[in-house]
Formats: C-alpha cells, structure tokens, sequence
C-alpha cells in the first residue's frame, strides 16, 4: 500500500492552507508595482541560479550562494525594511476607526487651503494621516494643535514664515475635525526613479516618499507650475482645479472606506 493513502486531511490542514495564502496574497499585494517587486524578481533568480550549480555539481558556486543564503533573513531585511515597516504598521491599525466622520469642512479646507495657495504662487505639501500613523515624523519638524483653515495654511507657507520649509500634517480628531498636528516636517523622499519624478522637484519626490511608507494622502502645490497634484501609493495624479480636487479628496476620504464597510457587511 501506497504511504501516502494513510495522510489525513482536516479542517486544521485546510486553516494552514488558507493562512498561509492569505499571508501570501497580502505580501504579494502591499509590494506590487514598488521596487520590492524587482529586488523579489533578483533574488528568484539568485536561488534558480543556487539550484542550478548543485544540481549540475559547481562546487564554488554552490559554496559562494550557500553563504549567501546563510545570511539571508538579514538581507531580506535590509532589502525590504521599507515594505516590512509599511506591512506592519497596516497590520496594526485601529479596524474601529470610522473614516465615514471624515466631514465635508475638512475636505474644503484641504481644497480651500489648496487654491489659495495655488493663487498666490506658493508651494505647499499637505500630508494627511489616515489609518497608518505619522508620529514618528512629527520630531522633524513642531507639533502644534491648529484648525485646518485656509488662512491658517496661508500663514505657516508664507514664504517670509519660519515654518514655511516642510510639510504640514493633518490629522482628524475625535470629533471629526481636521487639524494641523505638525508643521516643517522632514519627509522621506521617493526611493523610485522615473520620468514623471525627474521634471518635478524636492517637494514632489518628498510626496511620493511618505505615500510609499503609509497610506497617507497628499496634497503637493507646485510654486513654478501653479498647479495642484494628489499624491497615493507612491502614485502621483493628473493636475487637479478646485472641484476635480474636491471629488478625488471625497472618493479617497469617505466613498472608498464606505465602500469597504458595505462589502464587509455583505461578506
């Protein structure tokens, strides 16, 4: 009789399966279309080429890629220590917040505060915590406890300020109010190099970094363009005008996590 005619499978053996897929799909889903993808696409290729030199008996090779690997969980941390912090921390966020309290008065102020600053020719980056939490960042620049208001963005990016440099941090408090929680805030900038990152500037790239490390959602005002951009995912927009920046700041802030909540109900 066959051995393998005596293995059992049960609903234990069925959980272990679907965990570990499930680990799988959400680690395959947080580093599509990020440099991750390609690091994880060179290291296939490392243990292809491993295998290939035991099986074919290139002793030296083998002995060269054996070390490699001995360190490996090392060098995978090296490797992916930015996709593993933005992993972790989406594990870890509160599933209890309400982002349907996201009011319409913080979006005008967002879109408000944009215009204006827009208007007068002065750049802005505008970073607002949603689920993923930014404190780390808030020591880089002054934390301060300020109503979202397009007079009192004016006033911090006035270019004569002294908080002018960096970037604000919104933040929604209980009552569902947007406040400025930091200003002058130091942003990691972008770690990918492209086409539409080398025509902007230290602003831009600054944008896309802290979205390739949280899910924030960032508001970046070009100061030479004059133009507004939405940044998420690492991923920035088209240029937006007045109500085009108010549609995509609803669909991101209340239709998508209404959305979410539906289909949880329904699942």
């Amino acid at each position: 009789m066959l051995p393998y005619l005596n293995l059992s499978f049960g609903w234990i053996d069925l959980l272990d399966i679907f965990l570990v897929a499930g680990v799988l799909y959400y680690v395959l889903r947080l580093i599509r279309g990020t440099r991750a993808e390609q690091m994880l696409i060179g290291l296939l290729v490392v243990f292809l080429i491993y295998t290939a030199a035991q099986s074919m008996g290139l002793l030296t090779v083998e002995w060269i890629f054996s070390q490699f690997f001995s360190v490996f969980i090392v060098i995978l941390v090296v490797l992916f220590q930015s996709e593993i912090r933005k992993g972790l921390m989406s594990v870890a966020v509160n599933p209890l917040m309400n982002s349907e309290n996201v009011h319409g008065a913080m979006i005008d102020g967002l879109v408000h505060s944009a215009a204006a600053l827009r208007l007068r020719g002065w750049g802005g980056l505008i970073v607002i915590e949603r689920e993923t939490g930014l404190k780390h960042l808030y020591d880089s620049g002054v934390e301060m406890d300020l109503p979202l208001d397009a007079d009192v963005v004016q006033t911090l990016f006035c270019p004569e300020a002294p908080l002018h440099d960096g970037a604000l941090i919104v933040k929604m408090n209980s009552e569902g109010q947007g406040r400025i929680v930091a200003a002058r805030v130091l942003l990691p900038l972008a770690q990918q190099q492209n086409e539409i990152l080398g025509m902007y500037g230290t602003r831009h790239r600054a944008a896309v970094g802290v979205t390739e490390e949280s899910d924030a959602l960032v508001v970046v005002v070009s100061e030479e363009r004059r133009d507004v951009h939405l940044v998420e995912n690492g991923q920035m927009s088209e240029s937006f005008v007045e109500t085009g920046l108010k549609s995509a700041l609803t669909a991101r802030l209340v239709r998508k996590e209404r959305l979410k909540r539906t289909l949880g109900k329904v699942a």
